[in-house]
């Protein structure tokens, strides 16, 4: 009796496939060719289920993201306030080897985004957005009274935004430097300013 094909399984295998070709070799090395080698199966089984490069870039791309969210849930679903925002912020870190691999990737969509306005405007790369539930956990931290600071919740959503992008390039370009201790060192030094209560007047004045 022939063997039943799951297709889904088989895609996401050929995505995840596509995941270490990209994180390996670099977006330019990663051909049709490069991918079927590393699948072990051959350009015409990558046609059946792409129809070009491009697609299997986005689609690799929105997996990725998928896996991300789903990560997302599954941890915050018991957590609230600070708990919440400080686990969400560790998630999207590269501190271990499946979060690195995905910082990869998001590198490549960086590339990607500042050439082409498609890519930064296609839908699914939007919400729920990492900014969307970091402001929302900050607020929530805030109305807890377990955040001490009194700026917006937006403005703390940024800048810990900016502090997981900042560090997650740093990790991939020094490592030696910004070892995962370390910026984990460095991310409970900025937890433990957000809750440290501040003198009247000391947080950022609104622009």
């Amino acid at each position: 009796m022939p063997k039943v094909v799951d297709h889904l399984e088989r895609r996401e295998e050929l995505l995840e496939a596509v995941w270490r070709v990209l994180a390996r070799d670099g977006l330019h090395a990663t051909t049709i060719r490069a991918i079927a080698n590393e699948t072990g199966w051959s350009a015409g089984v990558l046609a059946h289920y792409f129809t070009d490069k491009e697609d299997i870039l986005v689609s690799a791309l929105r997996l990725s993201h998928e896996r991300i969210v789903d990560r997302w849930e599954e941890k915050l679903d018991s957590q609230e306030g600070l708990a919440a925002l400080r686990e969400l912020v560790l998630d999207n870190l590269p501190l271990d080897d499946e979060r690195e691999l995905e910082t990869r990737l998001q590198l490549v969509y960086w590339d990607r985004a500042v050439a082409s306005e498609d890519v930064r405007s296609a839908q699914w790369r939007h919400g729920p957005t990492l900014l969307d539930r970091l402001d929302r956990l900050v607020a929530e931290g805030q109305q807890r009274g377990e955040i001490a600071s009194t700026q917006k919740s937006i403005e703390i959503a940024e800048r810990l935004w900016a502090l997981i992008d900042g560090y997650s390039l740093h990790a991939l370009l020094e490592p030696q430097r910004m070892t995962r201790a370390r910026v984990s060192k460095l991310i409970e030094q900025e937890f433990e300013r957000m809750t440290t209560p501040t003198e009247v007047g000391t947080d950022v004045e609104d622009v």
